[in-house]
């Protein structure tokens, strides 16, 4: 990794990342996400934005698939006495409607399953702040924000790759 690289060399733009209003519905959220996967490798979340490009949050694909649950299996129930907490065996009665269920859950707004965002970057951060979040929380996107609005996002993908360079001596002289 470069002393001089900054985050500005090595975001991807936000028209090539996923991202939804906060209007959309999970359906939207699914037809964005199979836009852009049909296009590059490495999406697994897409950021909400308010109408003015200002970030509200992501949705990742395990919160896309936890909303599209019916009710009684997003709720983990209480231990109770001779009682399980483990609800998969009840994902067996889901399995003959499923398809229609996920169908009317995509209908519902993805407001209340926005997840806030931990940490954002400025395009003229260091790639090394970048390594730091990721190496010491759990997100798998950054956000970079300029002035008030988002303009890309810097994907774990691309810090490990600059890693890999960095410790393989990639592009040192010989």
């Amino acid at each position: 990794m470069s002393v001089t690289s900054t985050v500005r060399d090595h975001f991807t733009p936000l028209a090539e990342y996923p991202h939804v209003r906060d209007s959309a519905t999970l359906r939207d959220v699914l037809i964005e996400l199979k836009a852009k996967y049909d296009a590059a490798d490495n999406f697994r979340s897409v950021l909400v934005l308010d109408a003015g490009n200002r970030l509200l949050g992501t949705l990742g694909v395990n919160d896309i698939l936890h909303a599209l649950l019916p009710d009684y299996l997003q709720k983990t129930p209480t231990r109770y006495e001779g009682g399980s907490a483990d609800i998969s065996p009840l994902a067996t009665l889901w399995q003959e409607d499923c398809r229609d269920s996920c169908r009317q859950a995509a209908t519902a707004p993805i407001r209340s399953h926005v997840q806030p965002v931990q940490a954002v970057l400025n395009p003229d951060d260091p790639l090394a702040k970048a390594f730091f979040l990721f190496a010491t929380q759990q997100i798998k996107v950054l956000p970079v924000i300029e002035g008030k609005q988002v303009v890309g996002v810097v994907r774990r993908f691309d810090v490990v790759r600059e890693v890999l360079k960095a410790v393989l001596g990639e592009g040192d002289a010989q």
